[in-house]
């Protein structure tokens, strides 16, 4: 145990260690704040978390948010930096998942790889105590990022945004008509969208136009009617022709 704190404690493993006691403090926050605990004083604990996370939160948001912002202030009035910053992140392959789980992973494989090399390496490097250090700290670092993205990797379907689809998303779109026709107040129609389906409000000025089992193209949203503007795919497409 003593050992083990010796070198814990000690450089170069102490910058991962103290890193590594901000991620700790970090995600025990998160925990304790998903649970919403209420122990013998909900008000005490509830100030008591208030604090943690501020001062959790404030650290870790320093530490990798101030990174962020150095970067992206310092190119180009930020957009240059910012895109810089995400370019570099890709280049190391660390955009699978958020930034709070690869730093963490980043810390803690960084700590595991500086306590071993500090434990082991750094003994029998022929140089001072300080390169020794260095040494041990790089090759850290070099071993903590492509392990974080290869750990990372399959992560990436679970922080996949999904952007929500808008109403005039769907302008352009084929449906097919469901009610017996559709005319500039009423009329359903079927989209297609490799699930289990849609079914949309739709008008059509004409009220000949269209019947059940026709196809027709979205062209416009009307907010007003809280509905679709189709027009027949048979007058836009003249060789087309209507299903039987």
């Amino acid at each position: 145990m003593q050992d083990f704190l010796a070198v814990a404690l000690s450089m170069p493993t102490l910058a991962f260690t103290g890193l590594l006691v901000v991620v700790v403090l970090y995600w025990l926050s998160v925990v304790l704040g998903a649970l919403d605990l209420d122990l013998f004083d909900p008000g005490g604990l509830d100030g008591a978390d208030g604090a943690l996370d501020g001062a959790v939160d404030g650290a870790v948001d320093g530490a990798v948010d101030g990174a962020v912002d150095g970067a992206a202030d310092g190119a180009a009035e930020g957009e240059l930096g910012v895109g810089g910053f995400a370019g570099l992140l890709s280049a190391l392959g660390l955009r699978h998942a958020p930034l709070t789980v690869v730093f963490s992973l980043v810390v803690l494989l960084g700590w595991l790889a500086s306590f071993f090399g500090a434990r082991y390496l750094a003994p029998v490097l022929p140089l001072g105590g300080f390169l020794s250090g260095l040494v041990v700290t790089l090759a850290a670092l070099l071993a903590a990022v492509p392990l974080t993205s290869l750990l990372t990797r399959p992560m990436a379907p679970l922080f996949r945004v999904h952007k929500a689809r808008g109403n005039r998303d769907l302008v352009g779109q084929v449906v097919r008509i469901r009610t017996g026709n559709v005319d500039g107040g009423f009329g359903q129609a079927e989209l297609k969208d490799g699930q289990a389906g849609m079914i949309l409000h739709v008008r059509c000025a004409d009220p000949e136009a269209l019947e059940r089992g026709d196809e027709a193209l979205i062209v416009d949203w009307d907010e007003e009617k809280n509905a679709f503007e189709v027009e027949p795919m048979e007058a836009l497409l003249p060789g087309r022709k209507k299903r039987a």
